[in-house]
């Protein structure tokens, strides 16, 4: 056991030991810094090379201490911005502060706009708007440069999807004129998507001294005079509108003329509720139409225009409001069927001429005061008949979902195709929760021996784009071959495409305002509509425009009434508009040529008009 024990060193031994090496490991660091301290290049260089090794923890730490033991130093900035860009990936916050730091102690540094951009980012990143949007107030104020204006945009898109929208607004205006065209076409929805939704007329008064792009500053008045409208102060937005000049303001305000002189409409549209959207494309296309912006004459035309929002019910007390007190000489809107119904059978019984967005109510062989140039399921199938007589098609097929829209247009389909030549020979309905349709299309030809060709030369399926594709996939694996397809406007949609392939080429729909027609003045109104509102317009905005200018033209007359005005659009034929020809008739049933449209290698290409 001795001899054991006497193989291993003494505990004293070992204790000297440890602290001759402990001494000497502190003398060698304290060396190490002493030499750093002497020559900060060294400590910079060290932190290069832990940097381009992949250890950017000791790197960004080397970096810091570059900064904090030589502040004054040639490299201490470039340092300092180094730290903070190898923290920001995994400690933001860590980051931000190093860019803070940086920004208040080194003032002239030509790195201090890289700094600024990135520290803007970062706040962003981590959600922290309103500190984002003090700091981008406070750079701006030292430079503009077109790097800094960067950030300022995804800032606008950030301050929007937090319903910031004064901010937004803001800021939009100060970074526009300084920020290249695509970041303007970019800038411009948000723009209008902020100024909608801002409902306090000072916040928007505010913002004219900013927005002096006129892109901006027409989608701020009209909001200015939109919410003066809803208020009932008429000598508001008529103050507004005499600042811009004649012919710059709303046609809701007649430049000039008496009161009788001018004629009244009353614009019932769904401005907040769950319909607030498309009650939102239909004003703007009937502000369009007055010319708005336009430096055209102005039509002898006032638009009183009445938010309904989700209370339906309340349509009849409104109606009764625009009659009474306003005189209006006819009616544009409201939306939907139900909604329509109501207004039809008041605007009826005042014997008011209404524009309906649904399908009106016609009666065969009686007066109507109930029109619609809205594309309704008759105008769609009655066009898909066509294009099918035309193309001396006689045997469909028809799957559908047994929702209301798949049954309508079945319905209406069915009762039409006689007077056209064409036979259905059958007819397969599925639930509209279905997700697998490949039990449904096998129902096609169930009926016929294996392997045999379908009995129908088309297939017309009243359903969405991603159903309709998804149905179109199944078909060649069942031996459905050499059917083409028929849809309705559902399909107008890239989508359509997207998810049908080569098993939608040949398919054929229709479209209420195709944005890609051949037509001239189509392509016109697409163009100028965008550069007033920043958008393109829909089939909602055209159908809305072509509504108003049809009245405008038939109300041009000084002596026009309202039973004058209803025979007037009861006998116009075969009128221009956006959303096709359209013919009127005095039963308020309509006919109306829309886009056909088809597929050629993944294309949609216009068949009419």
């Amino acid at each position: 056991m001795d001899r054991i024990m006497m193989k291993f060193p003494s505990l004293k031994v070992i204790f000297l030991l440890g602290m001759w090496l402990l001494v000497s490991a502190c003398a060698a660091q304290m060396g190490k810094t002493v030499d750093h301290q002497q020559d900060p290049t060294a400590l910079y260089n060290m932190a290069v090379l832990q940097e381009k090794s992949g250890n950017t923890r000791d790197a960004s730490q080397t970096y810091i201490s570059v900064w904090k033991l030589f502040p004054d130093h040639e490299l201490a900035p470039q340092a300092l911005y180094r730290a903070g860009s190898l923290l920001s990936a995994g400690n933001p916050a860590r980051a931000a502060g190093l860019y803070r730091a940086f920004l208040e102690s080194y003032a002239g540094s030509p790195l201090r706009p890289k700094v600024a951009c990135s520290l803007l980012e970062t706040e962003i990143e981590l959600g922290r708007y309103s500190e984002a949007f003090d700091l981008f107030f406070a750079l701006s104020r030292e430079n503009r440069d077109a790097e800094l204006m960067k950030p300022g945009v995804k800032l606008v898109r950030e301050l929007c999807g937090a319903k910031k929208y004064p901010e937004a607004l803001r800021l939009t205006a100060m970074i526009f004129p300084y920020v290249d065209k695509p970041s303007q076409e970019a800038l411009l929805p948000l723009w209008k998507t902020a100024v909608e939704k801002t409902d306090q007329l000072e916040d928007l008064v505010r913002l004219e001294e900013s927005a002096h792009d006129a892109r901006l500053l027409n989608v701020l008045l009209a909001r200015q005079v939109d919410l003066y409208i809803m208020q009932g102060k008429r000598d508001e937005a008529r103050r507004i509108i005499s600042r811009l000049g004649p012919g710059k303001g709303l046609s809701q305000w007649t430049e000039g003329g008496s009161s009788r002189e001018r004629k009244t409409v009353g614009v019932l549209v769904p401005l907040s509720g769950k319909w607030e959207s498309v009650g939102s494309k239909a004003l703007k296309g009937i502000q369009f139409a007055s010319r708005v912006f336009s430096s055209d004459p102005s039509p002898q035309v006032e638009y009183l225009i009445r938010d309904y929002g989700d209370n339906e019910q309340s349509i009849p007390e409104i109606i009764e409001e625009l009659d009474i007190r306003e005189d209006i000489i006819a009616l544009i809107g409201p939306v939907g069927e139900t909604a329509g119904s109501i207004a039809c059978r008041v605007a009826r019984e005042k014997g008011i001429p209404a524009f309906l967005f649904t399908r009106a109510d016609a009666a065969p062989n009686q007066i109507s005061y109930c029109f619609s140039n809205f594309i309704s399921i008759d105008v769609q199938t009655e066009a898909l008949l066509r294009t099918a007589k035309d193309m001396r098609i006689s045997r469909f097929a028809i799957l559908h979902p047994t929702d209301h829209f798949g049954n309508s247009f079945t319905r209406s389909f069915t009762e039409r195709s006689g007077e056209y030549g064409v036979s259905v020979v059958r007819t397969i309905g599925y639930s509209s929760d279905l997700v697998d349709f490949k039990g449904a299309v096998q129902k096609l030809i169930e009926h016929l021996p294996e392997n045999a060709p379908p009995d129908f030369e088309a297939l017309l399926i009243p359903d969405t784009a991603i159903n309709s594709a998804m149905i179109a996939a199944y078909l060649p694996y069942l031996n459905i071959k050499g059917v083409r397809l028929f849809g309705p406007t559902l399909w107008d949609t890239p989508d359509f495409i997207r998810v049908g392939g080569r098993y939608v080429e040949n398919a054929v729909f229709v479209s209420g305002f195709f944005a890609n027609s051949r037509l001239e003045y189509v392509q016109e109104f697409i163009d100028q509509f965008y550069y007033t509102f920043g958008y393109n317009p829909s089939v909602w905005e055209a159908s809305a425009y072509d509504t108003a200018i049809i009245l405008q033209n038939l109300m041009s007359d000084a002596s026009v009434s309202r039973e004058s005005l209803q025979g007037l659009i009861g006998s116009l034929q075969d009128y221009p508009g956006l959303t096709g020809s359209t013919s009127f008739f005095p039963d308020g049933s309509v006919k109306k040529m829309i886009y056909i449209l088809t597929v050629r290698d993944s294309t949609v290409y216009e068949i009419t008009p």
